[in-house]
């Protein structure tokens, strides 16, 4: 009977960690804001995204306003330039993370009525855009009024969903955590060879690490097979998940090293244990 409790602990053990780990990575680096703030922002400084997203800025920002007829020549020149050189403006940096901000709150902290689309994943350029007017003011005298959102999908409905629910479910991975503590310390009570629940762990430990690996790779493919029908939408959407897959590696690498130092213990202990029931054994062999 000890034996089976022990084993069932280290089995609910595995199985709890296999979900709060996960979990707990989404939940630090996607839900929470400045993580979700620190994976994209280095998105604000691949060259290919820069220049698509900088002339969707541009488009948005024609599109959004009434340039008098005298200055349209001029106003052609100053934006084909905000076109070009615009990730190397000394604000564009703070831009670029105002817009990650505002578009984690779209997503995880609920939507306007002004974003239009309450049912998808939204990309909100609208601090790109007031980037381009006061730097069109600077270069032209003319202050411009621009929508204070500038909303681009990168979602559908169903990909919003999923938002959703991991939103709500992330942050909870404490209590699968929590439960597999109490799962190894009901294991470790029971057994009769505690060095072996250790090696049960550490083994344990490793297939999730190939399991969390597989499934990450096969979850990056299938995001990536689903088109957002927008080419930024797209590019964020790639440079995001490959950020994201090299992220949780580095916390798969992380379990790899934990797994193998507790297997290590528990060989180690079960090889103590051994030689110290070896002479007990040999003394009773003895005396029969």
């Amino acid at each position: 009977m000890r034996t089976f409790v022990s084993a069932v602990g280290v089995i609910l053990a595995l199985l709890l960690i296999a979900v709060a780990v996960p979990a707990a990575w989404v939940d630090a680096n996607v839900v929470k804001e400045d993580g979700f703030v620190r994976m994209a922002g280095a998105l604000g400084k691949d060259p290919d995204f820069q220049n698509r997203l900088t002339g969707a800025a541009v488009s948005t920002f024609e599109s959004s306003v009434q340039l008098p007829e005298p200055v349209r020549n001029l106003a052609g020149d100053a934006l084909k330039g905000a076109a070009n050189g615009m990730q190397s403006w000394s604000d564009y940096p703070q831009a670029w993370e105002e817009t990650v901000r505002n578009s984690h709150r779209l997503n995880f902290g609920g939507q306007t009525e002004e974003s239009g689309s309450p049912t998808a994943l939204l990309l909100d350029i609208a601090p790109l855009v007031r980037l381009i007017r006061d730097h069109f003011a600077s270069s032209t005298g003319i202050t411009l009024d621009v929508p204070a959102e500038s909303v681009v999908t990168l979602g559908q409905p169903s990909q919003r969903q999923i938002v959703e629910r991991v939103s709500a479910f992330a942050p909870l991975w404490w209590v699968a955590a929590l439960g597999a503590a109490v799962s190894v310390l009901l294991a470790l009570a029971a057994a009769r060879r505690r060095a072996l629940v250790f090696v049960f762990l550490g083994l344990g430990g490793l297939a999730l690490a190939a399991l969390w690996s597989t499934t990450a790779d096969l979850a990056v493919s299938s995001v990536q097979n689903l088109s957002s029908g927008n080419s930024v939408a797209e590019l964020f959407k790639q440079e995001f998940l490959e950020s994201s897959r090299s992220g949780f590696g580095q916390w798969i690498v992380v379990d790899v090293w934990v797994s193998a130092a507790v297997l290590a213990l528990g060989f180690l202990g079960w090889l103590v244990a051994g030689r110290r029931r070896s002479p007990s054994a040999n003394r009773a062999t003895t005396a029969r």
